[in-house]
């Protein structure tokens, strides 16, 4: 990798970063391509956040991603900020477009991505059954909404986070059939007849009440999808595979709205396989 003056910044905004693999895979993209640009993480102090945006004007950044915990914090902090993103309340990507910021998130498309052309899954018309009501499910249920999904019943222990959520996915798409229930509920018959089930949970682990999917109800009409991610497969996809379902995790959604990010600033279509070899290595090479 070449830097230089005309080397083109750009980076990821966040904190903490310890563990960020997104230099690893964009700059894999970079040095293909055979760009003479940069991706530097970039950890900021909260106190300092409208500093730290301000920061990549003036630097001359093309662009930065922004993750947890500021993603909803710099929607105020920017000139413009495109409809999915404004829709989701929680921009991902920022673009510096001949001085003005405007925001995206990437985070939908990623996911929809993933699930569409690794997966091979026609959304139109399914019923989704999610777990979480956070910033990820946002994302992942509204790109799901505009696809022309059915249905989606959100299964969270916080009434209120639930009722947002559902609230944010009928902005999308306002005659969408929307419910939430508790995690205590009963909807085992539910979970048989979803034909998409999300793990939008930090959450892996199924002991005690972790994270309650009864398994059983499992069958090979379906997607089963788990937004974390690492080297090895998370249980409740093994359990998924056994009984027949397809099954994605969030390698797929981080690669795919890196990529988005990718076009978004470079103008090009993004080296995907490159992207997603680097990916993996990183995984592997981490023990994550």
């Amino acid at each position: 990798m070449r830097i230089d003056g005309e080397t083109r910044l750009v980076g990821i905004i966040g904190n903490p970063l310890d563990n960020t693999l997104s230099p690893t895979i964009h700059n894999a993209a970079f040095d293909y391509m055979g760009l003479n640009w940069c991706y530097v993480p970039l950890t900021v102090q909260a106190e300092h956040l409208r500093e730290g945006i301000e920061g990549i004007k003036a630097l001359r950044f093309t662009g930065v991603n922004v993750t947890m915990p500021f993603k909803t914090d710099v929607l105020d902090m920017l000139d413009d900020v495109a409809m999915f993103a404004e829709t989701v309340g929680a921009v991902n990507t920022i673009l510096v477009d001949k001085g003005r910021l405007i925001g995206y998130n990437t985070d939908g498309r990623g996911f929809y991505t993933a699930l569409t052309r690794d997966v091979g899954y026609e959304v139109k018309g399914a019923r989704v059954l999610i777990m979480g009501a956070g910033g990820a499910a946002r994302s992942v249920t509204v790109s799901l909404a505009l696809g022309g999904c059915a249905s989606i019943v959100i299964v969270n222990r916080t009434v209120g986070h639930s009722e947002q959520l559902a609230g944010v996915i009928r902005q999308s798409t306002p005659d969408i059939d929307v419910d939430w229930l508790s995690p205590d509920d009963d909807y085992d018959i539910l979970v048989a007849e979803s034909d998409i089930i999300i793990n939008a949970t930090p959450l892996t682990s199924f002991n005690g009440s972790v994270l309650r999917i009864p398994v059983s109800m499992l069958n090979r009409n379906q997607v089963v999808c788990d937004l974390n991610y690492s080297s090895y497969q998370p249980p409740l996809l093994q359990e998924a595979e056994a009984r027949g379902a397809r099954v994605i995790d969030g390698k797929g959604m981080l690669l795919y709205q890196a990529a988005a990010a990718f076009e978004i600033w470079t103008g090009l279509e993004a080296p995907v396989e490159v992207m997603r070899v680097a990916l993996l290595k990183a995984l592997e090479e981490a023990h994550i």
